[in-house]
């Protein structure tokens, strides 16, 4: 009898743990979120600088659950939950978490990660006994854009020494990147150097490509000179006081960048207008320009010292004559 209510003492004892367990659920909750990876726009005015993120938020238990749901950007992205940041999941049961995620101008070029999370805050209105969080990355790309401006002191100056073309004196275009990322930039001068052709004239650029960090700027060396085995062509030039001539022309130098990406407000012509001058020598150049200040600095000439003491002596017969 001892042993018939002893089993039957473990029976109770095993039901009512057993009973005691089952009242307290585990926590759980699963997150789905598509697409896996967004692209955006950064550049002005861009038409896909923003986008919806769909996240599925699953309660796989038998209880009915509150979840909280968040997301965050790098403090890159501006995130705005659409359908709010608090849910109530039925057992067994999903719902909907919309999330749009907007770029702010003029972002760099970057993949970033997008964090969505999930975490259960109550089970049939309780807290839950376990700590119950999920989440998943969705990947933000921002994608490049070219965009910058050229610019120059007008007009492009230029100095052509005939005796030695050495000494040639140069100019130069200012190219500023405003893109989202560092560009390759080139420059073209076909149509330069179509225009300095008929006076047997090229045009020389030491760099036709530079690589120019996002919001930096960097200039292109341009110089003019006489072709090989070529005679200057100045019979339209104008012939200055100093012997020198002067050409004066409108001309036009490309720029173009090497990246495939949307160009926004890109510079892809710059018309300049050019002077040049055409010089024997530096030397005799700058003698010519010097001689007008010479003559106006010019003074009477030094009698030297004898003309001196023959003009004091004179003075000091007249004073004694007076005297």
């Amino acid at each position: 009898m001892r042993v018939f209510t002893s089993v039957i003492a473990c029976l109770m004892i095993t039901t009512l743990l057993s009973s005691t367990n089952a009242q307290v659920p585990t926590a759980q909750v699963d997150i789905t979120c598509t697409p896996e990876e967004v692209f955006l726009d950064s550049f002005p005015n861009s038409l896909n600088n923003t986008t919806v993120v769909n996240c599925i938020l699953t309660n796989p238990t038998s209880s009915e659950e509150k979840v909280e749901f968040n997301a965050s950007g790098n403090d890159v992205f501006e995130i705005h939950l659409i359908d709010g940041d608090e849910f109530i999941i039925p057992a067994g049961d999903s719902v909907d978490a919309n999330v749009s995620i907007s770029i702010p101008e003029g972002a760099n070029h970057a993949t970033y990660s997008l964090i969505f999370t999930a975490v259960v805050t109550e089970m049939n209105g309780v807290p839950p006994a376990n700590a119950a969080e999920k989440s998943v990355n969705v990947l933000g790309t921002v994608n490049q854009y070219e965009s910058y401006e050229a610019s120059y002191d007008s007009p492009l100056t230029f100095t052509v020494v005939l005796s030695d073309q050495t000494q040639n004196v140069w100019d130069a275009i200012t190219v500023t990147n405003n893109g989202n990322h560092e560009s390759m930039i080139g420059i073209d001068v076909s149509d330069l150097n179509n225009d300095l052709g008929d006076y047997n004239l090229s045009s020389t650029v030491p760099v036709v490509t530079r690589l120019i960090s996002s919001g930096s700027s960097d200039e292109f060396l341009l110089g003019v000179g006489v072709v090989e085995y070529g005679n200057l062509n100045t019979s339209t030039w104008e012939t200055l006081q100093n012997g020198s001539k002067r050409l004066n022309l409108t001309s036009s130098i490309g720029l173009q960048s090497f990246a495939n990406a949307t160009c926004y407000e890109c510079t892809t012509l710059l018309v300049v207008d050019i002077e040049i001058y055409a010089i024997q020598s530096l030397v005799e150049d700058s003698d010519s320009e010097n001689e007008d200040a010479e003559d106006e600095t010019e003074q009477v000439p030094f009698i030297g010292f004898p003309g001196t003491m023959a003009v004091l002596t004179l003075a000091f017969a007249l004073s004694k004559r007076e005297i």
